[in-house]
């Protein structure tokens, strides 16, 4: 395992680790930092304290085993054991001490959108404004001062901005009380019912209705055909509506305030002694039969790795929004938009960049940990330069989304 040796390393916050770090570390393949490209080494923590280890593609065995008590791992590699203390450990980095000594070694997701290809300063300068970890140069550590006391002297300016305009604005106001007192008081009134409606509608989304007329199965020589529009779409370009996993509705959208045990009753809806199975499709909870009916449903995990398995994927613009053209074995054909993702609070990401479209699979099952119980897997396809994409420029995957992430359903029809 590659090594740094780091002289000087300051902790300036605490708050650098995973709430579940064993469960992080088995969630993800880590890869070991090496400027050495020729060097590629592989970490997979496996379930019964196995610990796979690729170099170059060449597999072998060890032995891990995580220590609470002073947050350490012990890597035993029949022969030698190794005791390292971790110092970070989140979803996209770890970072590893060798015990009583100065040396250092980085663990990478392979799979962070945040690392991709990164040099050493990368990670010296994720660490410093991600984790409070600070492995700076000198030169760096004043220029990260200096970044902070502008960064500090522009809150500062605003803040005094800020309060310089509510002070104008109070005078104003006095000054014209007098003369517009209703007209104020009716303003008021206005605003906060603009603004109680604009919350309502944070947390109310309209959801739109797709005509039955527009509900065509398309067969692409597939074991089942696939919708030509997304549920609550009326052509192929449009986004349609955004749900979260099991909630037919669409209406149920998590606040970034919701605890997990919450949103993990939410999402399907139901009561704390109700448990769901690992597929929901067919189900009262199934978001295409319920709103669709007909024979409509959600497609199932295999049925989307059939899809993406045996059909052409090529990028294409419609009626101008970005879209993907997924061409079967038969020549015909579906438009996927890039209707992007609805995270806590109604925040939109990536609409016109990325696509989701939710299976009926849970992607973790009951041995896994509460965390990885809240995921469920779903299509993504987006831009990518990353090696290995299947087709050049666009990364195609199934994901592990969490269910209260609300994203696009396109239902499949049994032929």
């Amino acid at each position: 395992m590659k090594t740094y040796l780091i002289n000087s390393i300051k902790q300036v916050s605490v708050n650098n680790q995973s709430w579940d770090t064993i469960s992080t570390l088995k969630a993800q393949e880590w890869i070991v930092y090496n400027e050495d490209i020729s060097q590629v080494e592989k970490f997979l923590f496996i379930d019964d304290k196995k610990l796979l280890v690729s170099v170059n593609g060449k597999s072998s065995y060890s032995k891990w085993e995580y220590i609470k008590v002073n947050s350490s791992l012990i890597i035993d590699d029949e022969i030698n054991k190794y005791l390292l203390k971790i110092v970070v450990c989140n979803k996209d980095i770890i970072v590893l001490n060798v015990d009583s000594t100065n040396d250092y070694s980085f663990l990478i997701n392979s799979k962070s959108f945040i690392f991709q290809n990164p040099t050493y300063e990368d990670i010296q300068w994720y660490l410093i404004r991600n984790c409070g970890v600070d492995i700076l140069s000198e030169q760096q550590r004043n220029q990260f001062a200096e970044e902070k006391r502008l960064e500090n002297e522009k809150k500062k300016k605003e803040q005094e901005e800020r309060e310089q305009e509510r002070e104008q604005e109070q005078k104003e106001l006095l000054k014209c009380f007098g003369i517009v007192a209703g007209m104020v008081f009716i303003g008021l009134v206005v605003v906060f019912a603009f603004g109680k409606y604009n919350v309502y509608k944070k947390y109310h989304p309209t959801i739109l209705i797709t005509e039955e007329r527009n509900k065509e199965a398309v067969d692409l020589g597939l074991s089942v055909k696939w919708a030509s529009c997304n549920v609550g779409a009326n052509s192929p370009e449009e986004y349609g509506n955004y749900y979260g996993w099991g909630d037919i509705t669409g209406q149920h959208i998590a606040k970034g305030s919701d605890n997990w045990f919450f949103l993990d009753y939410q999402f399907p809806p139901r009561s704390t002694s109700d448990t769901i199975s690992n597929s929901i499709v067919n189900t009262k909870y199934d978001m295409a039969k319920a709103n669709w009916g007909n024979g409509w449903r959600l497609p199932t995990v295999e049925e989307i790795g059939e899809l993406i398995s045996n059909c052409s994927i090529s990028e294409i613009t419609t009626n101008g929004k970005r879209c993907y053209k997924i061409t079967g074995i038969n020549g015909q054909c579906i438009i996927l938009p890039r209707a992007g993702l609805r995270s806590y609070d109604s925040e939109y990401y990536a609409k016109g960049e990325d696509l989701y479209i939710w299976s009926g699979n849970l992607s973790y099952i009951q041995e896994c940990s509460d965390e990885h119980r809240q995921l469920a897997f779903a299509l993504e396809i987006s831009d990518s330069t990353r090696n290995g994409s299947r087709i050049p420029g666009i990364k195609i995957e199934l994901e592990h989304l969490y269910r209260w992430d609300g994203i696009s359903v396109r239902a499949v029809k049994d032929k």
